[in-house]
């Protein structure tokens, strides 16, 4: 619970477009095709998006002690 709120936390800190590219890519499964579509931008954009988004989640998991880094 508590690492969801706080995922669910990070995810609105987020510009809304991304965090909803966010949303549409890992919790309702949608492809980066059908992301790129919604929103008119390439996929390569959509990937670019995704990828500084978990790089971000990545480092304030590990600041907050959630994972650790290897």
């Amino acid at each position: 619970k508590e690492l969801s709120a706080f995922i669910n936390k990070f995810i609105r800190t987020l510009p809304h477009r991304d965090g909803n590219i966010f949303i549409r890519r890992y919790y309702f499964t949608e492809s980066v095709k059908a992301i790129s579509e919604r929103y008119d931008i390439s996929e390569n954009n959509v990937s670019v998006i995704l990828n500084r988004t978990r790089a971000k989640l990545k480092k304030l998991l590990i600041k907050e002690g959630y994972i650790y880094e290897r």
